[in-house]
């Protein structure tokens, strides 16, 4: 494109080049004193000295001045010719230093230049190109673009905008464009160029001066921001997107991209104005939370990232997801936070819908069976009382065959639709499957408030002709209530309570109600239990105490004997009573088993560190771990891993487990005993072939139970049972341990009998090893 150059800048370059006229004066002044005249100058001066001579000599003779002789006159015209000589090699001399002071000049300068300079004839033709201007134009010299036609270099609107540049500056006027032209070895370039008129004294354009500069570095760099502001620009209009940075404190923005209208409803210029404009629009339940993520980034210096709700102007609610990145200086402190803002609205409401659709009935459009439990769950976390409706249609499966299936559901969409208009706003309804629904109730928990809404319920859906097919259905339901907590701590308990209350109606007539009952908690409440014994062993639940065995007469620790105990997170310390039959039952037993083991001989090992050296630990074993052969190998590796001598441990057995399989019981106490372990027989006299156990079985030691100790002072005839066994298991080498041991004329009779030790709440209860007093037998 061409330009001419405006007044002010044609005043300042006239200017500038007034200075660099008196400074090429005085250098072309330095150069012209160090010349020396050349040979054909001084013939010049000399023919010019000769010619001035001869002249002054014929002036004067042609004067005719007789008074002067010639002589003189000849001296005087030599004299002339000599100065005439001086002044014409002189100025030939001056002459042609400064000719070859301003062509030095004009070749320093031009090869000096980083620019493509060249000097153009009238008609455009290439007269001189420096050499830095062939190098960019990819010549092997200057001399090979010598009379080149400058012009054809430029092709197309370049060409024109040349050709105008061109004759403006022929025209005596200055002029620039820009445009691309190719190499000489065919590549293009950016070029920006300006082309000035050089005159001669007479303000004749002689020749044209073109300084061009290299810009293809720069016209690519800024294609390609063009090219990503474009981008980035088409990005914002259609992504719901913004791109910002933050100042550290969240003060204010250094920069924020024009997407801030399509994602806030906020123009680019008045977040800048007003920084905290867009969290004005956040919903206040949202704007703690995002408040509390932004401090946290400022205090820690780490990435943040929020989800929230904006109300934009027009009242619309978006959601949006930010996420800040704090820029660190080499100190650690943040310079500023950059981040993204995104308008994720499309994706939330995408979600809701597969929410609603994962936990919804697609038939009748309630709740199912997952949000159920889901509901559930929460309001026990929630720990308020409320309660659970099973509701089962009566006779479902006739009016399913009888109807057909498609007015079978249209008949179930229409249940419902009762079951919601006959119950209170706040109740939760679903449907589990089938002719199954279930009705969560918050506002009414107690049993006769229950008790009025099931008889309305059954009500309402036996006084409805429910339309299934064009044909009115008399529906009846029957109904099982739960209450949370008392019928379960879970959605397991408290359905199935319910489900068992819902059969017991069924099972009375139907078309009535029923609550769980303390049966079916009972049955939930050791399911429950069962459930939850794997995370017991896992998490520690499981601990135990230790209830001492004493010499009858100096009372000194024989030995201790292991009890578990279970503290569950949710039900408290529970009974073994409860616990133990159901771990008999399930065969979690077996797993329960080897962790006691490992607990008693971890502590026995303990015990005998601290010196109780001759202290004894006594283990109960169940049926299920007796009749696996794994009972030796678990008893051999935890003497060894505890480096506890066989001697010390005592395995306990019930008659119950010596019945359950008698010859692999056998089997395994004689390995045991082959280990150097020794054998109890517990709660020895309660069963029926007690005396063959001493027979076949061989024990180290057999136990009283207790309610022979517990009558032995008030009955003789007890007295003289446990006498005789006493007796009688001396005789075969057996030790005798009586339980159950409670006052002193308890004891001081089984001192009486010889009983070996004695074990009881008069002596010690179980307590936890911590604060068990033991004593070196």
């Amino acid at each position: 494109m061409t330009t001419s150059l405006p007044l002010k800048s044609r005043r300042n370059a006239a200017k500038v080049s007034r200075q660099d006229q008196h400074f090429l004066a005085l250098v072309l002044d330095a150069w012209s004193s160090r010349r020396a005249v050349g040979p054909v100058s001084f013939a010049i001066s000399v023919a010019t000295g000769i010619g001035a001579g001869t002249a002054g000599v014929a002036l004067q003779m042609a004067l005719r001045w007789p008074a002067v002789p010639l002589g003189v006159q000849v001296g005087i015209g030599a004299t002339a010719g000599v100065l005439a000589m001086i002044a014409t090699r002189q100025r030939f001399a001056a002459q042609k230093a400064r000719q070859a002071a301003a062509m030095a000049l004009a070749s320093s300068f031009l090869d000096a230049s980083r620019d493509c300079v060249k000097l153009l004839d009238l008609q455009g033709h290439m007269l001189r190109i420096n050499d830095y201007g062939a190098t960019l134009m990819e010549a092997s010299s200057p001399r090979e673009l010598q009379g080149a036609d400058w012009l054809g270099f430029w092709k197309g609107d370049d060409h024109d905008a040349a050709m105008a540049a061109f004759k403006s500056a022929l025209g005596g006027t200055a002029a620039s464009f820009r445009g691309s032209c190719t190499t000489t070895a065919g590549q293009p370039k950016w070029w920006d160029s300006q082309l000035i008129p050089v005159k001669d004294h007479g303000g004749k354009v002689i020749a044209v001066v073109c300084a061009s500069l290299d810009i293809s570095n720069q016209t690519r760099l800024l294609a390609e921001l063009r090219t990503k502001s474009e981008l980035m620009s088409e990005m914002e209009a259609h992504v719901q997107l913004v791109f910002f940075s933050y100042s550290a404190n969240f003060e204010y923005f250094h920069y924020i991209t024009a997407g801030s209208s399509n994602v806030f409803g906020i123009d680019r210029e008045e977040l800048l104005r007003n920084p905290n404009g867009w969290l004005d629009l956040v919903v206040p339940e949202d704007r703690v939370a995002l408040q509390a993520e932004m401090r946290r980034v400022m205090a820690e210096s780490t990435e943040g990232r929020a989800q929230y709700r904006i109300r934009k102007a027009d009242g619309t609610v978006h959601w949006l997801r930010s996420t800040g990145y704090p820029v660190l200086d080499d100190n650690g402190n943040v310079l500023r936070i950059v981040g993204i803002t995104e308008d994720v609205t499309a994706e939330q409401e995408r979600i809701a819908e597969l929410d609603r659709l994962a936990y919804t009935d697609s038939l009748t459009g309630l709740a199912n069976r997952a949000a159920l439990l889901r509901e559930i769950e929460s309001r026990c976390a929630a720990r308020k009382p409320f309660g659970l409706m099973f509701v089962d249609l009566d006779r479902f499966k006739v009016l399913n065959d009888t109807l057909g299936h498609l007015a079978a559901d249209h008949l179930l969409r229409d249940v419902g639709g009762v079951i919601r208009r006959s119950l209170p706003d706040d109740a939760y309804v679903a449907r589990l499957g089938g002719d199954e629904f279930a009705v969560l109730i918050g506002s009414v928990v107690d049993k006769a408030g229950l008790e009025a809404l099931a008889q309305a319920l059954l009500g309402s859906l036996s006084a409805n002709r429910l339309q299934g097919g064009g044909a009115g259905a008399f529906i009846t339901a029957s109904i099982g209530i739960s209450v949370y907590p008392e019928h379960g701590s879970g959605h397991d308990a408290l359905l199935s309570s319910a489900d068992v209350a819902m059969y017991t109606a069924k099972q009375t007539g139907r078309n009535g109600y029923q609550f769980a009952g303390e049966e079916a908690a009972r049955t939930i409440g050791d399911f429950e239990l069962e459930r939850d014994v794997p995370e017991a062993l896992a998490t520690n639940q499981f601990f135990l105490h230790f209830q001492t065995i004493h010499e009858p007469h100096s009372l000194a620790v024989h030995s201790a004997e292991a009890l578990i105990r279970w503290q569950h997170p949710a039900r408290g310390l529970i009974s073994p009573s409860d616990f133990i039959p159901l771990l008999e039952e399930t065969g979690f037993v077996s797993d329960v088993g080897v962790w006691v083991l490992d607990h008693a001989l971890r502590q026995l090992a303990a015990w005998r560190q601290a010196g109780a050296m001759n202290l004894g630990i006594s283990v109960n074993v169940s049926a299920r771990q007796l009749g696996n052969e794994q009972i030796v190998r678990d008893v051999d590796r935890a003497l060894k891993q505890h480096g506890i001598p066989p001697g010390k441990l005592e395995i306990e057995l019930t008659e119950t487990a010596l019945m359950k399989n008698p010859q692999q019981a056998q089997k395994s106490i004689v390995e045991l005993k082959r280990l150097g372990v020794r054998i109890a027989i517990d709660d020895f006299g309660t069963g029926y072939s007690s005396l063959m156990y001493l027979a076949d079985f061989a024990p180290h030691t057999v136990k009283i139970d207790r309610h022979f100790t517990s009558k032995i002072e008030h009955d003789p005839t007890t007295q003289t049972i446990v006498e005789g066994i006493i007796g009688l298991a001396h005789k075969l080498g057996i030790k005798v341990i009586a339980e159950g041991v409670e006052n002193a004329a308890q004891l001081a009779i089984l001192r009486r009998v010889n009983c070996d030790y004695v074990q009881g709440f008069l002596l010690s209860e179980p307590q936890a090893p911590e604060g068990l007093m033991t004593q070196r037998a």
